[in-house]
């Protein structure tokens, strides 16, 4: 089966055919939160609206003809991020090696760009959302939506075709540390689509080629079969037991193409102020479990801002 024989219309966007009415409801309240964070029509918005559903019934067609391997990058077109692949790859020659070390840089964006430097008394953690790829290194952002597109179009400018992967949970809304998702990234390395997270995490079968997300659903405690060599790579604050959240019952996984070839018809304005946003974001989502979810899913006991 291939793209060509499947209408993808119906798995694509914020209201995408989902198994499940549980999932169904989870996509749309965690597209909801994560949409409303961003200017509409903005970058990050935009690949929301366009990302398809990954489930059996898409499967094929996602890892067959839905995402061009042929990815083409202008050189001298973003010399910012050219000079940053030529630095990271200095000396490696296998896209295996490159993939590893572009997803290293992503992942220690927010120490080397100086989050840590900004406390939230400032406006800190996030100093605006939104930004091409350029910006976001910048500002040393955490959000992982935009640190995923910053390793998308770095490992395009490497020659290996890339694409967005966003994993959404079930939120506990009477917890305000339950995460809405994750944002990584598939790279096409060595013949075969790759599972790249910006949090240091990529994950080996044990035949030793690299897991899909697709592998990573059919077979979550794959994430657990790891050598010390493949861990030691890892974000240490993300355990093992929250990246197999991402492949449960109740959660969802998308794939959106996002191409360096395509900068210009996205915007890629900014949005103030971030701290208030996502909290403004969060409520918009609770008022959906309160009211179109109240009997699909748990129901919050408190209303926190």
């Amino acid at each position: 089966m291939s793209s060509a024989k499947i209408d993808l219309a119906p798995y694509t966007g914020v209201t995408g055919k989902c198994a499940t009415p549980v999932q169904q409801a989870v996509l749309l309240e965690n597209s909801t939160i994560s949409r409303a964070v961003y200017r509409e029509g903005s970058v990050d918005h935009a690949i929301f609206d366009q990302a398809v559903v990954c489930q059996a019934e898409t499967v094929e067609a996602i890892y067959s003809d839905f995402t061009p391997l042929d990815q083409p990058y202008t050189p001298g077109s973003r010399v910012f991020l050219e000079k940053i692949v030529n630095q990271v790859t200095d000396g490696l020659t296998s896209e295996r090696d490159k993939a590893i070390a572009l997803m290293d840089f992503c992942r220690d964006i927010p120490l080397v760009y100086g989050y840590e430097t900004r406390s939230f008394s400032e406006g800190g953690g996030e100093i605006f959302h939104g930004g091409a790829e350029e910006e976001v290194i910048r500002k040393g952002s955490t959000m992982c939506n935009e640190v995923a597109r910053v390793l998308g179009i770095l490992a395009q400018i490497a020659g290996m075709p890339s694409r967005y992967i966003g994993h959404m949970l079930l939120i506990d809304y009477d917890n305000p540390r339950s995460g809405t998702g994750h944002g990584v990234n598939e790279i096409y390395v060595d013949g075969a689509w790759a599972y790249f997270d910006i949090r240091g995490r990529f994950y080996l079968k044990d035949d030793g080629s690299f897991a899909s997300a697709w592998d990573l659903i059919r077979d979550p405690q794959i994430v657990t079969r790891q050598s010390e060599e493949v861990t030691s790579h890892h974000y240490k604050q993300m355990s093992h037991d929250h990246v197999i959240r991402f492949f449960a019952d109740t959660s969802i996984t998308i794939v959106a193409n996002y191409l360096a070839a395509d900068h210009a018809k996205y915007d890629y304005s900014f949005v103030y102020p971030s701290h208030v946003l996502i909290k403004e974001a969060r409520e918009r989502g609770r008022k959906l479990r309160i009211t179109r979810h109240k009997d699909i899913l748990p129901q919050p006991k408190l209303r926190v801002l």
